[in-house]
């Protein structure tokens, strides 16, 4: 049930990556569930011009770290504009340079203390406009003809032209997210891609010395720089939480970009790799022994951050540790349509593999529980708005 503090004020959420990931999707379903009048946006530009065609609506703007910058300057001094938050990671980073604007009422990392501030600043705003309404209907000046009179709200003295502002990434096909600007990257030997993850990644140094070995003669005209790229990403190391890919994964689903910058030198070039090899549409298979299966709703699209390791051959899957035979797990069919056949490449080249790019959408098709234990996820790939090859 909206909040009901909340029913003469407008919030408006203004993030590039609004709809890219179950937490943001999950963010816009409590801020309907707390707030009568929500508007959601992806395009920075776009907000802008509707924040400046509603002249008569009281407006509290929450904005990306990312898009901050750029609209702020532009809409800080508009009088529908009452209170700003800037909803970021790092919140140090954007203190200095949001002090000039008075609109700007706080800098949060946490949704809870987002939502805890949006509404101690309306009921404020409430009580002051309340105020003012008793104030004017007893005043006998000729100002009187006005029903409400609005509280002076004190603007700076900054002006910028959003010409003059930009967003400073490089989006992939437009659509920004935390992987803007590794392609920019040279291209590297192997040892060079990894030198920045050698606080990130125990072992690296010998991880790379063994993939390498193994990658002296690689199929399908890859580099064996390239090859060895691909073999890191899909050898296990012990324990699993100390294996390449899981801690790439991880970076990964954090679409922390600054988190992933010191990974843009391996993925360009095993971006580069994958990119030569050929794509698979058929279905293929992965699987987890565990029941996730209340995650994924018929009817949901979802983009995967991480990158996602299948294979054509469910027997493959009946062997393995990370699925088996019994016990609660989750299998997930994919209808692929830009998967890559790795095999050839793999560490471990005696099983078929196909590697998903991070990025890519899918649609839950069906849900099914054939049997006490196991749930089968039905997916479907769909065209993505975020293309690394």
């Amino acid at each position: 049930m909206a909040a009901a503090t909340s029913t003469k004020f407008t919030v408006i959420w203004l993030d590039s990556l609004v709809n890219a990931n179950e937490e943001n999707l999950a963010t816009q379903q409590k801020l309907f569930n707390n707030f009568h009048d929500v508007n959601i946006f992806e395009d920075g530009d776009e907000c802008q011009r509707f924040i400046e065609s509603e002249p008569d609506k009281s407006i509290l703007l929450i904005v990306s770290g990312r898009l901050s910058r750029q609209l702020i300057p532009a809409i800080d001094q508009l009088k529908q504009m009452r209170c700003i938050y800037i909803y970021c990671m790092n919140k140090t980073y954007h203190e200095e340079w949001a002090r000039g604007f008075d609109k700007v009422k706080a800098i949060v990392t946490k949704l809870d203390e987002l939502i805890a501030q949006i509404k101690s600043d309306i009921s404020t705003l409430r009580k002051t406009a309340e105020s003012m309404k008793v104030k004017d209907h007893t005043s006998t000046s000729t100002r009187a003809s006005s029903t409400v009179v609005k509280p002076v709200i004190k603007t700076n003295n900054v002006t910028t032209s959003t010409s003059q502002a930009s967003e400073t990434a490089i989006s992939v096909k437009k659509t920004s997210c935390a992987l803007d600007g590794f392609e920019k990257e040279p291209i590297l030997s192997l040892e060079e891609a990894t030198a920045p993850l050698a606080e990130i990644v125990a072992d690296i140094d010998q991880m790379v010395w063994i993939v390498k070995q193994n990658s002296q003669n690689p199929e399908q005209g890859l580099s064996s720089d390239e090859s060895a790229s691909i073999a890191l990403y899909t050898m296990e190391w012990y324990p699993k939480e100390n294996s390449f890919f899981y801690i790439l994964n991880e970076a990964l689903r954090s679409e922390n970009r600054q988190q992933m910058k010191p990974w843009f030198r391996y993925l360009k070039l095993v971006f580069q790799a994958l990119s030569k090899l050929k794509t698979v549409s058929n279905i293929v298979y992965h699987g987890t022994n565990t029941d996730i299966s209340k995650d994924y709703p018929k009817g949901k699209i979802f983009v995967n951050w991480e990158f996602l390791n299948c294979t054509p051959s469910i027997n493959t899957l009946e062997s393995e540790e990370h699925f088996g035979k019994e016990g609660q797990r989750t299998l997930f069919t994919i209808d692929c349509r830009s998967g890559t056949d790795i095999s050839r490449h793999a560490f471990d080249q005696a099983k078929s593999q196909v590697l998903f790019f991070p990025g890519c959408q899918f649609q839950v098709v069906s849900c099914l529980s054939p049997s006490h234990g196991l749930n089968i996820i039905q997916l479907e790939e769909m065209k993505s708005p975020y293309s690394f090859k």
